[in-house]
């Protein structure tokens, strides 16, 4: 019982905090979509998608690796998180130049969205920082330290974009926004975390940088295929159907990708327990059954008013993808426990062969489908790769 009120406080935390990120997320959609139409959110929405992906290589799945390492205390906890830190500082450094340079090279054209890339690249570096904080608070279970900075960086990457489209600004100069608000926040999060760990300076080790890429390498892999997999639609669709249906088709996605945080979270609260105990509660995957099919019945009703409510009017093709997506929830709230359950068995290739497969899977139906049904086939593929996703890590647990 006292686990259940842990995990559901902790969560509850994580929520605040994606409840005022996500909420000031649909009212920038909202501006630029009033603003600048379907083909300017389809380039914004682009171009943080691309960042996105770096977001998850800024990871790159030490947390996961590393978290038994950092329940300790003392001189052993600085040391460990002070190297850590020192990876991902030189990590941050090298993705957001890499970020900022791939589409200078092999992006013909889109020069808006080389630019809104080239703007938007400090965020990786910042999101790089947060992570490692993240790992003390994951820990810890102190998730209200990485809420309360929030409510200052939300609103002010909103009211910064807000300003930029009152003038007309290029769409590009968007992502600059996003800039300041991670800048806030990511100085306010180590400031708090200080409580935890008062050193915060880094320890740059050769050795220990090439142990951690080499122990997280199979998770990391993991993550990127499923990142991959999750966002290559919205490039394919970019080629073969133009910016306005990646617009259309980024609109409902946002509204799909704001519910899947919630087994994120659960799992972020119960994964240190569970390392913990070496089992998983049978309640877990009924729980997240139920949560899921709930939260499919209402979005797929009340679609056609949440697309109207973040872009005024128009979209009309994003209350079709919405309800389409929403049919895929129960298949990632079952898959996100069932991920992080073969994470703590230590299953790491056997994990990557699934994402794998499903990245091989999605990406052959988005290039056959999308050409012909454009949106409607991203949205139905995303749904069905996820459930054979599902499938084979049940398969894979069954086995063993």
């Amino acid at each position: 019982m006292q686990k259940i009120i842990k995990i559901t406080q902790q969560t509850g935390w994580q929520l605040v905090f994606k409840a005022v990120t996500t909420s000031s997320g649909f009212i920038i959609l909202g501006i630029v979509s009033r603003v600048y139409g379907e083909g300017g959110v389809g380039n914004f929405t682009l171009a943080l998608t691309y960042l996105a992906f770096f977001y998850v290589l800024a990871d790159f799945g030490f947390n996961g690796y590393i978290l038994r390492r950092l329940q300790v205390t003392g001189y052993r906890l600085r040391n460990e998180w002070g190297k850590l830190l020192g990876v991902r500082i030189l990590w941050g450094i090298f993705l957001t130049i890499l970020a900022a340079a791939l589409p200078l090279i092999f992006t013909p054209g889109l020069v808006d969205f080389k630019l809104a890339v080239l703007v938007g690249a400090l965020s990786i570096f910042l999101n790089s920082l947060f992570f490692t904080a993240q790992a003390l608070i994951q820990v810890n279970l102190k998730y209200e330290y990485s809420s309360w900075p929030v409510f200052l960086s939300a609103p002010a990457g909103v009211l910064l974009i807000f300003y930029l489209s009152s003038v007309r600004a290029p769409v590009y100069l968007l992502t600059v926004g996003y800039v300041l608000s991670w800048l806030i926040y990511t100085g306010l999060l180590l400031l708090l975390v200080r409580r935890i760990i008062k050193q915060l300076s880094p320890i740059f080790s050769k050795k220990y940088l090439v142990a951690l890429f080499q122990g997280s390498l199979p998770l990391a892999a993991t993550l990127f295929l499923n990142i991959i997999y999750f966002r290559a639609d919205a490039f394919i669709l970019s080629f073969f159907k133009g910016l306005a249906e990646v617009g259309i088709y980024n609109v409902a996605y946002s509204v799909f990708q704001a519910v899947l945080v919630l087994p994120a979270f659960l799992m972020n609260s119960y994964y240190p327990m569970m390392l913990k105990a070496r089992k998983t509660s049978k309640l877990a995957p009924l729980g997240l059954l139920f949560l899921s099919l709930f939260i499919l019945l209402i979005t797929y009703y009340l679609s056609p008013v949440i697309i109207k409510l973040i872009t005024g009017s128009g979209f009309a093709g994003s209350v079709e993808s919405l309800r389409i997506l929403s049919f895929g929830f129960p298949a990632y709230f079952l898959s996100a426990l069932l991920m992080w359950v073969m994470v703590a068995k230590k299953m790491y290739k056997k994990l990557l062969i699934v994402y794998a497969l499903g990245l091989t899977v999605n990406i052959a139906a988005n290039l056959v489908f999308i050409p012909q049904y454009g949106y409607i086939a991203a949205s139905w593929i995303t749904v069905i790769s996820e459930y054979l996703i599902l499938i084979m890590q049940v398969g894979i647990l069954l086995k063993r």
